[in-house]
């Protein structure tokens, strides 16, 4: 799919394409069928820290954050992500797999969010393990360089 055709279908703005980062992150916090205080709390805050509030972001994030994805667009989203994130996608620049590395530990953060108890963190969920497993096969990690992080 092409990305102006998927951000439209996503109803994304074009100068917000960079928000498609935080998808996985959404998916994570959606695993057990809602969103927690703090895993939405940490989503904004990321959001927030990479300057991806402005031009229409913040009501692309809200509105993530209030209706769940289905399981097909779940797989539409992480495809096209891949696309972006792999060395022959539209924006390789900015999108590679240091950047795919990264966005798993965002995952991981939403994912112990929830389970955070006086601050220290639970056991994740297995709904929570299954949709991390679900991102990192859809991203192809095993092809990233490094630990580097890329989003900012």
């Amino acid at each position: 799919m092409k990305l102006n055709a998927w951000l439209a279908e996503m109803k994304i703005p074009q100068d917000c394409y960079r928000l498609v980062m935080l998808l996985p992150m959404v998916y994570v916090a959606w695993a057990d069928g809602r969103i927690h205080s703090k895993e939405r709390q940490l989503i904004l805050k990321v959001a927030e820290d990479r300057g991806l509030l402005e031009k229409g972001g913040r009501a692309t994030i809200e509105r993530w954050l209030t209706v769940a994805p289905t399981e097909s667009q779940l797989r539409t989203d992480l495809a096209v992500l891949n696309d972006l994130c792999s060395s022959d996608g539209h924006l390789a620049d900015e999108f590679d797999a240091d950047c795919a590395q990264s966005l798993i530990a965002y995952c991981q953060d939403v994912a112990d969010a929830a389970g955070s108890v006086l601050g220290f963190t639970s056991a994740r969920s297995e709904a929570e393990q299954s949709a991390l497993k679900t991102i990192a096969a859809a991203l192809e990690l095993h092809r990233a360089r490094n630990w580097r992080a890329r989003l900012a």
